[in-house]
């Protein structure tokens, strides 16, 4: 089959790679559409050049940017794109834009989510997918299904993730002996509402002693954090092996804070959002939800041990025990359409074809 995937957010990224290679080595041809936002060109090109690269919209943080460019001239690129390289198949992932051509043009895709808290894009979701697959935080009833993970766990499971201890030398870190601190920007729909730079209202009531490793989306703001941080320059290479090593991670954003979490380090989210997602590792005593005031205190809890936590390794391996590969499962769900006669079977050629779609 000739497969598009539909990549809006570097989380995607990991979320599919694993799963796109072992279709490509099976036959499968590969294509991917992409948004120029951010770092997310740089990151496609590195961990995905192996495949055409098509881009067909751009995200640069404002609500006209959003609504317009990343979502309304994006669908109409989408079209001619499907209607030039006609596609058998679709992935996508909390994205309906894909799912509405892919639909369009009588053919199945396959849509991802994790955040039924936005009933508006759920529906869309809904309405466009063949199929839509959520973590166990959600009920499955008409075409939503549901798959036993967080869709993190895609690249975090033991299988396919082996910590290591190579990048810690670069910012001269020693493994369990200092924080890892992620703070993202307000420029996003899932973000808008809430208040930036939350991590650097109480930076200055962090433990004493403890080295700080700072992941700052928005660089410009350097300033407002103590000049002591270490801010880290991203893209990393292994940025999940520093949240490993790390003895506690403070995010303002989810999707690093379930994934230190299900990396078995102890997470306090201090961000705005009420996410079921967020819940399944909460109730693991792993992630912790807390305000600005309230965080300092709980960090010292943590750091000194008051607070006790399930031991790293052991927590893993139970997750392994009782979750979904999600790379097989995404691979199995694909299995379950026939493929057409007329599939053109990928030779890997023209690796290196990067395309932007204008209407």
């Amino acid at each position: 089959m000739k497969i598009v995937v539909d990549i809006a957010h570097p989380a995607h990224v990991n979320f599919f790679k694993k799963a796109l290679r072992i279709l490509s080595d099976q036959g499968h041809e590969v294509l991917i559409t992409g948004l120029r936002r951010g770092k997310l060109p740089r990151i496609l090109e590195s961990e995905l050049g192996e495949y055409p690269i098509h881009y067909v919209g751009k995200h640069t943080g404002s609500k006209f940017s959003i609504i317009y460019e990343a979502n309304i001239k994006k669908f109409f690129n989408l079209f001619f794109f499907v209607l030039r390289h006609r596609p058998d198949f679709g992935l996508s992932v909390g994205s309906f834009n894909l799912g509405a051509v892919m639909k369009m043009f009588g053919k199945p895709n396959l849509q991802f989510d994790d955040d039924p808290e936005r009933p508006m894009n759920v529906l869309l979701e809904k309405l466009t997918s063949t199929r839509l697959f959520f973590p166990p935080i959600t009920k499955a009833q008409g075409n939503v299904e549901t798959m036993q993970a967080l869709k993190e766990w895609a690249y975090l499971t033991p299988k396919y993730f082996k910590a290591s201890t190579n990048e810690l030398s670069k910012y001269s870190l020693e493994s369990g002996n200092y924080i890892f601190v992620r703070e993202v920007s307000s420029g996003s729909l899932n973000y808008q509402n809430q208040e930036s730079n939350i991590v650097a209202s109480f930076a200055h009531r962090f433990p004493t002693g403890v080295p700080v490793l700072l992941s700052l989306e928005d660089k410009g703001t350097i300033d407002q954090y103590p000049k002591d941080w270490i801010l880290l320059e991203e893209p990393v290479q292994d940025i999940h092996s520093l949240i490993y090593h790390s003895r506690l991670l403070v995010s303002s954003g989810d999707s690093m804070a379930r994934e230190a979490a299900m990396l078995g380090v102890p997470s306090i989210y201090c961000g705005i959002r009420e996410m079921k997602a967020n819940q399944l590792m909460v109730d693991r005593n792993m992630l912790f939800k807390a305000t600005p005031t309230d965080a300092p205190a709980l960090m010292e809890r943590i750091i000194t041990g008051l607070h006790q936590v399930p031991e790293q390794k052991a927590f893993r391996e139970e997750l392994e025990k009782e979750w979904d590969d999600i790379t097989e499962f995404i691979i199995s769900q694909i299995h379950k359409y026939k493929e057409p006669s007329t599939t053109r079977l990928s030779t890997k050629k023209n690796n290196k074809k990067y395309k932007e779609l204008e209407v």
